[in-house]
């Protein structure tokens, strides 16, 4: 049995931490590994309260709820990381009470400017073995800056492995040289669905109202879907900052469109159980879950050129890959509809390989590289 300690972040006691995390522990775990993990909640003085510091056991993952300061984005681009050497400073005392006990095998940090800071200087303290797992934004925000490429240059030296969660991902460690890196996709949740009842006319987008999403282009190339099919019919499926901008973007469709706000997870496999288009031209994009489960709930899955969903997607196979343009996303949404390609055949396939994205096999391929397979 192996000693793993997991490092991340947490808003509250009650959300934990991000859910790829939680079950990612959970999984190893239950491979008969030991996990600590560390859920270090950030918090302003004055303006955010600290949570109680304790140690909780949840699913088998001694989870220790702990807080450091935050500086936010005060000299986000600059050669201090003031947010990573503040998670390192708190970890560092904390780690120092468990090595008294017991020898910690592995470190597995996630998300790449706090927590893989951190990590990288807790290998040089204590010579861990160690991996930092690159999900996609902050890894992609330090990529695009100089002093935060010249960094992950630097940590990639000392730790092991950089695992990332796409092709394309490891792509850019390789244009910088890069070589200690392995892709290993996070797995996604198969929640019960009922019989599939595909509405030929429908089409779902999902996520976050932000500019890198692109809602606003689904939007537009629905328009031109509508001339053609005017049954057809759009759910959009999130909330954020744009909400005002994308509803105003309807109001001349609003019949042939549906804004649900935020849901739960068992609720979105209902939508996406029920439709026959999946579409999100999302850039940047680590890998972007949402797109497998969509899969794996047998939507024709559309996803972007060159980002993080490119390798798992194979074009015309098991899905189809776009540029982010309104009039191509529309030809191929029309192309669908009419039926030119084989698409129970593009289904099937696109439901097989999501069906392979599982937890245990995710949580397996951290072991390997934990035992240098």
């Amino acid at each position: 049995m192996k000693t793993i300690l997991v490092l991340t972040h947490t808003t509250s006691e009650d959300a934990l931490m991000s859910s790829y995390v939680y079950y990612h522990s959970k999984a190893i775990s239950k491979l008969g590994n030991r996990v600590i993990l560390f859920a270090i909640n950030n918090y302003f003085p004055f303006f955010k309260k600290k949570i109680k510091k304790q140690i909780k056991k949840i699913d088998g993952i001694e989870i220790h709820f702990l807080n450091r300061i935050s500086f936010s984005n005060f000299l986000e681009n600059s050669k201090i990381n003031l947010n990573g050497l503040s998670y390192y400073n708190v970890s560092k005392k904390e780690i120092k009470k468990i090595l008294k006990n017991e020898k910690i095998d592995f470190v597995d940090a996630h998300y790449f400017k706090v927590e893989g800071y951190a990590a990288y200087r807790l290998k040089n303290k204590y010579n861990i073995k160690t991996s930092i797992t690159l999900h996609g934004t902050s890894f992609n925000n330090s990529y695009h800056s100089i002093n935060g490429k010249k960094e992950i240059i630097k940590i990639s030296k000392t730790i092991d492995y950089f695992v990332c969660v796409s092709e394309k991902i490891q792509r850019m460690l390789d244009k910088l040289d890069i070589r200690n890196s392995k892709v290993i996709y996070n797995g996604i949740n198969f929640y019960k669905s009922n019989n599939l009842i595909k509405n030929d006319y429908s089409i779902i987008t999902i996520g976050s109202f932000t500019s890198d999403k692109n809602i606003d282009v689904v939007i537009k190339s629905f328009k031109k879907v509508l001339v053609k099919f005017p049954a057809a019919h759009l759910t959009i499926v999130g909330s954020g900052i744009l909400k005002e901008k994308l509803e105003n973007m309807c109001y001349n469709i609003i019949d042939n469109v549906k804004f649900t706000g935020q849901i739960t997870n068992d609720e979105v496999y209902k939508y996406l159980n029920q439709t026959n288009i999946f579409v999100l031209p999302s850039s940047p994009e680590g890998f972007g879950i949402v797109y497998a489960e969509a899969m794996y709930n047998k939507c024709i899955t559309i996803g972007t050129k060159g980002e993080g969903i490119d390798g798992f997607i194979k074009d015309k196979k098991n899905g189809f890959l776009v540029s982010i343009d309104e009039n191509e996303i529309a030809d191929l949404i029309l192309d669908i509809l009419n039926n030119k390609y084989d698409l129970n055949k593009i289904r099937e396939k696109a439901y097989l390989d999501a069906k392979q994205l599982t937890w245990d096999k995710n949580a397996k391929e951290y072991i390997k590289i934990m035992n240098n397979d």
